[in-house]
């Protein structure tokens, strides 16, 4: 069945925000977020009176296709959800909780009403789940690729809200959940695109996306872990947190540096899932390095004592111990099962690196 395709100059941009109205107008659990809201999406402005006690959290984040996006493999909707989860992250690595979102979307004229209300389906789906709330934004023309900027406003308890800054020697370092796996999505799905652009009769052409449907998921619809930073913010004493966006060697070295640390990471302790290892060794790669550089995770990187840590196991399962925190002068390193040690390269996403 074809699909529909109305040109947004068909019906212009006031029409369009109307329609994204609609979609995002939908009432998440948590009542306060509502009663708070005086004025959403109808004026020059969004209204919302701040929650009394807590300091207010803001960051932003782009996605510009081409660079942090492929349309070929990416549904509008999981882009939305992407979007609002990236951010989402950002809050939770501070040990907050989202409250109100702004959208600004720059859409060329190849992008349809369709593809606009799938993109705000997918956000509306995150913030929903999230209890986060579209307050409003900007939409524009573009003459060159499609750009989304999220920008978020979150709350913390004053005392609650955790940093960069504070690890100490002889913490633990602990992820939350798995790495590598975000990567390992994305290697199957650009193998797959090549696989269609080599093909004698792409009409007929199937990619073999199901074997490896949970990579491919953490890529396209990785989930802030709002759950471990809301233990972690009100039941354990943590020294330093941040989110593993641009790949763990890479978050190691930030968190090191604002610290004024080092750092031992073991190899041998990356939690890695069966499929990363799968996919891993299908290219002929280690699952390691996609563990140390992939990237796009989304998950935890923090420290804190022995004695903390024992608290978070009785709360947890989902956390892995993969090193430890050291003096300065010891610097970054990575050790090997075998007990040797060596730098840890500082590696991962650079927007400006050479490529």
């Amino acid at each position: 069945m074809e699909q529909k395709h109305t040109t947004i100059t068909s019906i212009g941009e006031f029409a369009l925000i109307d329609r994204i109205k609609e979609i995002v107008n939908v009432r998440v659990d948590d009542a306060s977020l509502h009663d708070q809201l005086r004025l959403g999406i109808s004026d020059d402005a969004a209204v919302y009176r701040p929650t009394p006690g807590k300091v207010q959290l803001l960051t932003t984040d782009a996605f510009i296709e081409g660079v942090h996006f492929d349309l070929l493999f990416t549904t509008f909707r999981h882009l939305g959800w992407k979007v609002m989860a990236a951010s989402f992250s950002d809050i939770a690595a501070m040990g907050g909780a989202p409250r109100y979102a702004a959208l600004t979307l720059s859409l060329p004229q190849k992008i349809s009403i369709e593809m606009v209300e799938e993109l705000y389906r997918g956000i509306t789906f995150a913030c929903k789940k999230y209890s986060c709330l579209v307050i409003g934004g900007d939409t524009t023309a573009a003459s060159g690729n499609t750009m989304i900027s999220a920008t978020i406003i979150g709350e913390a308890v004053e005392s609650n809200v955790i940093q960069r800054r504070g690890a100490k020697p002889g913490d633990y370092v602990c992820v939350t959940g798995h790495l590598g796996a975000s990567l390992s999505g994305l290697k199957i799905l650009l193998r797959e695109k090549n696989r269609f652009a080599q093909a004698v009769d792409p009409s007929h052409f199937r990619a073999e996306l199901e074997p490896y449907a949970p990579a491919i998921e953490k890529h396209l619809m990785p989930k802030p872990r709002l759950d471990i930073s809301k233990i972690l913010s009100e039941q354990v004493q943590i020294h330093a947190m941040i989110d593993i966006s641009d790949g763990l060697a890479s978050e190691v070295h930030h968190l090191c540096a604002y610290s004024g640390v080092g750092a031992s990471i073991y190899e041998h302790n990356l939690p890695v899932e069966s499929i990363t290892q799968r996919i891993a060794d299908e290219f002929s790669e280690s699952p390691a390095h996609y563990a140390l550089y992939g990237g796009e995770e989304y998950e935890l990187l923090f420290t804190l004592t022995d004695e903390e840590f024992a608290k978070l196991d009785r709360l947890t399962n989902d956390v892995t111990i993969i090193g430890r925190i050291t003096e300065k002068e010891k610097g970054i390193e990575l050790v090997h099962e075998n007990g040797e040690h060596e730098a840890l390269p500082f590696g991962g996403w650079d927007h400006f690196s050479s490529r």
